[in-house]
């Protein structure tokens, strides 16, 4: 009996602890609900955007202790790009490499926190101080176009707007490209008003989308057609009398030069000897030449770039004669940027070889991508470049005072341009530098002023500053 009443004591005290033990694991679950409902909702911790520096690591773009991006060396505003009020990338580097820049955000919820991940760090190809250069170049030409210059004492360069791009060679990277009027980054949002109303166009980058007659730096081009389809040769030589009368229509030459060949027509920029040789030379030929050297389709760039036009039976709904020596010379409806035609001047220097420009050296580091690539096209050597650089050379004679290309301690080639534009005429200037092995091709566009030829000797002053004895 006393059995049986221990054994049902031990199974009651069992049960018990049984009912005990769900009741304290219910109340356990219970305790775990309550408390995550009690976790703080977890705050998003911004993480700090990365860096943009230039070739040698000056920044040109970070970001402070508060979140706010700054720009120290005030400089390169449309390639480094802007980004909204609210931190959103718009244009640009910025925009252009957003994710990179952009980072991990990190958060926390009073239980645990996760930090953030910084933005990886860009690394340009630009050169900050021949980028600065370039910049008060434009500047300069700009306040002298509002003051007046009178061209026939000291011929200085001036325009209303223009753009510079410098680049090197053998490898297409991209060492200054300034447009002007430029504006400032940091204070974008508020200035985009009257940025947006300013009739001069300050927002434009004119090095990727200024779209200009390149006038009389396509007779590069043309030469170079011209002299690898056999329509001329180097010893070729046509009569310049000043005038060129082509179904019913005069065509003109600054001056007469008498029998010219190709060397000189390019030295002198005789008009009458590229019409001829381009009648001999066809449109067909010259705009397949004219695509080889990079015109009439946008570059493969990092940012955004326009493709501009070619003057054919394509582009204009009657053609004739006339628009075909028009072509020749750069004019009729032709439109490129000053970076292709930097583009274009780089495959002059490199002797008929052509990359695609290049701005960007690295993400996360300085070396993150290689710039080391096959040229896009390669066009035999076969003398054509040298007679080229002759003429090219023999124009720097006409630079003068301060401006003076025969200062230099290399020769350097150029070739001018004065494109007809709704302004009247604008100005630019092609070439490399040192003319036998080059190191730099530039373009230099200047919008209704004059003598863009003459930036060329500070462009390459501030170049050879840069580099080693």
């Amino acid at each position: 009996m006393q059995r049986a009443a221990n054994s049902l004591m031990l199974v009651i005290i069992g049960f018990s602890a049984a009912v005990c033990l769900a009741v304290l694991v219910k109340i356990g679950a219970y305790a775990e609900e309550i408390k995550g409902s009690l976790t703080p909702e977890p705050v998003i911790i911004d993480a700090p955007r990365g860096r943009i520096f230039d070739r040698y690591g000056h920044l040109l773009a970070g970001t402070d202790e508060k979140g706010n991006r700054y720009y120290p060396a005030k400089l390169c505003s449309h390639l480094l790009g802007t980004l909204s009020a609210d931190g959103s990338a718009q244009s640009g580097i910025e925009l252009a490499f957003d994710e990179e820049l952009s980072g991990r955000p990190g958060y926390t919820n009073g239980l645990e926190t996760q930090p953030p991940v910084r933005g990886a760090d860009v690394y340009l190809t630009i050169d900050s101080k021949l980028q600065s250069a370039a910049e008060k170049i434009l500047s300069t030409a700009a306040r002298r176009y509002d003051e007046g210059v009178r061209y026939e004492t000291d011929a200085p360069y001036s325009g209303s707007a223009g753009a510079i791009v410098v680049l090197g060679c053998r490898r297409g990277e991209v060492l200054a490209s300034a447009s002007y009027p430029d504006f400032s980054p940091e204070t974008f949002s508020e200035d985009y008003s009257r940025l947006l109303s300013d009739e001069r166009f300050p927002l434009l980058d004119r090095v990727t989308s200024g779209l200009y007659r390149p006038g009389s730096t396509l007779k590069t081009v043309t030469a170079a057609a011209a002299l690898y389809k056999g329509a001329i040769g180097a010893d070729t030589s046509f009569w310049c009398g000043g005038h060129l009368y082509l179904g019913g229509s005069d065509f003109t030459c600054m001056n007469t030069h008498g029998y010219t060949d190709v060397r000189r027509a390019l030295e002198v920029s005789c008009n009458l000897f590229f019409y001829r040789a381009a009648l001999a030379l066809g449109i067909d030929r010259l705009v397949e030449y004219e695509k080889l050297f990079g015109l009439g389709k946008a570059p493969d760039y990092e940012l955004p770039t326009l493709a501009g036009q070619l003057a054919s039976p394509d582009t204009l709904d009657y053609w004739s004669s006339g628009q075909l020596v028009q072509a020749a010379i750069g004019q009729s409806v032709t439109e490129v940027t000053p970076l292709q035609m930097a583009g274009a001047a780089l495959m002059l220097a490199d002797r008929g070889r052509s990359y695609s420009p290049s701005v960007v050296m690295g993400v996360g580091s300085r070396n993150g991508r290689s710039l080391e690539k096959e040229p896009q096209t390669e066009l035999p050597d076969c003398g054509v470049f040298d007679i080229i650089k002759d003429g090219m050379v023999s124009s720097t004679k006409y630079t003068y005072g301060e401006f003076a290309l025969s200062q230099l301690d290399k020769p350097v080639a150029i070739k001018t341009g004065t494109p007809q534009s709704p302004r009247g005429y604008d100005s630019a200037v092609i070439g490399f530098y040192p003319a036998d092995y080059p190191e730099i091709a530039f373009a230099v566009m200047l919008e209704g002023g004059a003598n863009a030829k003459h930036t060329v000797y500070e462009i390459i002053k501030a170049y050879t500053e840069q580099q080693p004895s």
